[in-house]
């Protein structure tokens, strides 16, 4: 009995430790994240518009350092006036992954279940602002100023998962 209670604690101890490990990857190794970042002139994710667009996103980085890439992935145009940006400080934490694009700070908050999209993004790290946004669809820390051509009403969301 108390051998069959140790091997399950055990087991748990070990599950818990690989989780926690990918989660705080050690900065020196190399980290992509994948995902999509969506803008609405709006204000909000969802409502009357001239413009919307997606772009896909992939993250590459080490020890912090790398770069951010967009492409645009379906919109009437593509307002972007940059495609590429310098990613410094990149950290993955429990419940949070942070950095800076261009020297502006990003906090991007994980969503195990995303209401505001029927659940397409659960499990995902997301950061989202709006000039006309409801508070639920206000999360972490971004603002449409960091890429050139968005306006600063604009309703923006990046939506990033650890490959």
């Amino acid at each position: 009995m108390y051998r069959r209670i140790l091997l399950v604690s055990a087991a748990s101890v070990v599950a818990a430790s690989a989780a926690v490990a990918l989660l705080l990857r050690p900065l020196d190794s190399k980290v992509t994240l994948r995902g999509s970042m969506f803008v609405s002139d709006a204000g909000r994710s969802h409502g009357g518009f001239e413009y919307n667009a997606e772009w896909e996103v992939t993250v590459e980085a080490e020890q912090g350092l790398g770069t951010m890439r967009l492409g645009l992935k379906v919109g009437l145009g593509d307002a972007l006036e940059k495609h590429e940006y310098r990613v410094e400080g990149l950290s993955i934490e429990p419940g949070r992954l942070s950095m800076s694009l261009e020297g502006q700070p990003i906090v991007l908050v994980w969503l195990e279940s995303d209401e505001v999209w029927d659940h397409a993004y659960d499990k995902h790290y997301v950061a989202s602002w709006g000039g006309d946004a409801p508070p639920e669809e206000v999360r972490g820390s971004i603002s449409p100023s960091i890429f050139p051509g968005l306006g600063g009403h604009y309703y923006v969301e990046l939506r990033l998962r650890v490959e």
